[in-house]
Order: structure tokens, then sequence, then C-alpha cells
């Protein structure tokens, strides 16, 4: 008998749980929202909007330029923008949103790109510069971060072209006299539209100061040159993280992005035997020394180069962060905290042998 009240009341108890969950509402995940508009801002009705990585997550924009995809599960998805007449973009988020201002932008697409033949997989990488009232900008001069590239001039419309650019993380660099130089990284997987906004420089300011922010005096173009030098050159574990891989965690220290993204998986190991802590070289000529990156605002951060102990073999950032006194690896470097942003860390270290852990900083301008 008391056997079988024991089954009578595990089944009276499995009875109640089972109604409890059935009563329990279905988890409503918030909708991903964005809009879709061209380089002036005029929205852009009908681009499809897909989420790679989910099977049923897609939608198109309205005549506002607004899309609303449903049921796209929580964390860090890849968007894919396409609309006939455009070059396709992409963007990366992370659900849910802490804000309704994913805005993609689409470059329309010219008549000389039709002409491509495509007789194997290529990426193109076109695009416009423009200025502060979106006008485009004549006669920049337009490279990437790979030596074998090239250099292109803007036209009149201020457009760019690059037919075969290899996959992976791209680097644009655009200089105009005038202008303040800039950088753009985008992680290049196909054809894609890009828009490059240049400010113009205060020429109030002295002539030393604006050819600096112009990026066209020698030490500038020496910097370059080292930089495309090791992109060219890098290999794994070495990684570069991309601004779109960082977008996503614009909250966060550097560290903790960096941590999160997808090609920072190559650097985990490291970065916790260093406890994020490395020897840090910003916009490649600055040296900082040993520190940690969780002093550092992602949101900040154009693009970052890892280098783990032996990894950058063009010896260019050593030249700079062994006088930093960065000759080896080290461990213990403070971790870092939101508290201490900016500040080298001075907790005791110890070598691992093997050289330098290299981080090189690119700040947005």
């Amino acid at each position: 008998m008391k056997t079988l009240s024991r089954i009578g009341i595990a089944l009276l108890l499995a009875s109640v749980a089972s109604r409890a969950e059935a009563q329990q509402p279905a988890i409503v995940l918030p909708p991903l929202i964005g809009h879709v508009q061209a380089i002036d801002g005029t929205p852009i009705a009908e681009a499809e909007v897909k989420v790679v990585d989910v099977r049923s997550g897609a939608g198109r924009s309205d005549t506002r330029g607004a899309f609303s995809i449903a049921n796209v599960p929580k964390g860090i998805h890849t968007l894919s923008v396409r609309r006939l007449g455009y070059l396709p973009a992409t963007a990366t988020v992370e659900l849910p949103q802490k804000n309704d201002s994913l805005t993609i932008v689409l470059v329309p697409t010219r008549a000389e790109l039709d002409t491509v033949t495509v007789n194997a997989r290529i990426n193109v990488l076109a695009g416009v510069v423009v200025d502060e009232r979106d006008r485009p900008i004549a006669g920049a001069l337009v490279d990437l971060g790979s030596s074998s590239a090239g250099a292109k001039t803007t036209g009149e419309d201020g457009w760019f072209t690059f037919t075969a650019v290899k996959s992976g993380p791209t680097i644009v660099h655009v200089l105009k006299e005038g202008y303040i130089g800039t950088m753009q990284s985008v992680q290049l997987q196909e054809w894609r539209g890009l828009v490059v906004r240049m400010s113009r420089i205060d020429q109030s300011l002295s002539a030393n100061k604006q050819e600096i922010l112009s990026g066209l005096g020698n030490s500038a173009q020496e910097r370059w040159i080292a930089t495309q030098t090791r992109l060219a050159r890098r290999a794994l574990p070495a990684v570069v993280i991309t601004r779109e891989e960082l977008a996503p965690f614009g909250d966060l220290t550097l560290g903790e992005a960096i941590l999160r993204t997808a090609s920072g998986a190559q650097v985990v190991n490291i970065m916790q035997q260093n406890h994020s802590s490395a020897c840090v070289l910003i916009n490649g000529d600055r040296m900082i020394g040993q520190s940690s990156l969780d002093s550092y605002d992602t949101e900040d951060v154009e693009f970052v180069e890892l280098y783990p102990p032996g990894t950058e073999v063009t010896g260019s950032v050593a030249k700079y962060l062994g006088i930093a006194g960065c000759s080896t690896a080290r461990r213990g470097g403070g971790g870092g905290s939101r508290n201490g942003r900016n500040r080298a860390a001075t907790a005791p270290v110890e070598s691992t042998g093997g050289g330098a852990f290299y981080a090189v900083i690119w700040l947005k301008n």
C-alpha cells in the first residue's frame, strides 16, 4: 500500500508539473530591426536582408528602408543585404539589440562591373570616397593592406574598384591632401560595396600638424609600408580583427571583445595565459609597452593586429616595442578592468619565452 501511495503521489506531482509547464507562456524573441539606405541617407526599399546562419531569417526593407526579422535567436549574427542595382553589403549584430541604430548603406553598382568576367570565384571590393556632406572626393589615393593589390585613385565621382581581392580581413587606406587620412577595416568574403568618409583638415593648424593628420608625410608612408608588409606576411595564429567583428561588442573592453570574436578564437590561449596583457603599439608607431587590452574601449578601435610570440616575422613591431622593454612575452599583466583604462599594467610579470605577445591597436580617426 505504501508503495502504491508513493506511486500515486509521484504521478500527481508529475501531472501538476506538466500542467504548470503548459501554462507558461512561450518566450517571444524581439525582432532584429534596422534600416537600409543610400549614401546620401535616402531610404532603399525592397532590399533583401538575410541572416546568414539562420535558415528562416530573412526580410525586405519597406518604403522607409526599415526591416524587421522575427525569431532570430540570441547571439552574434552576420547579415547579408542585397538590392538590384547596388553592391552587396554585410553587417554584424548581436541579439538582443541594445538599440535600433543599425543602418546599412548600399553603394550603387556601375556598368564597368557588369563587364567583369567571372571564370572562378573572385572578390570585388568597390565603393566611393565622400566628404562630410556626402559629396564625392576626386583624386583620393585608395590602397589596400596587401602589397600586391596596388593602389587606385578615385575619379570625379569618388569611385574606386579592386578585383580579385583575397578573402579575409581587408584594410582600406585612403589619403587625400587637405583631408584627414583614414583607414577602414572589413571582413571580405565576396563582392562588397563600401563608403569611405573623410573629414577636412582644419587649415588653421600648423603645417606640421596638417601633414601628420593627412598621413602624407614620409614617416606616415613608412609606417603604412611596414603595416602592409606585416599584413601580407601574416600567418596563423596571428590574426587581424576588423571593426566589423568588433562592432557588436562596443560596450565591452577590447580584451573582452577579442575573446568573443570568431578570429579571437585563434589567440584565446595566449590571451588567457597573459591575462589579456600584451605589448601594445598604437597606430603602428606609438609605443605603449606592456599593457592590459582591457584598458581600451572597443568602440574606439578600428582594427587590431595580434601576434603571439614568434609570429611577427617582419620585426617592424619589435623595432618600436623593444625600446619599451617588450623583448619577451609576459604574464600577470594585471588583466585590467574598466576602472584602469589607458594605464599600462604594473603587476609583476614573468617570461614565457619565445618572444613577445604583440598587439597593434589602430584607433578610429
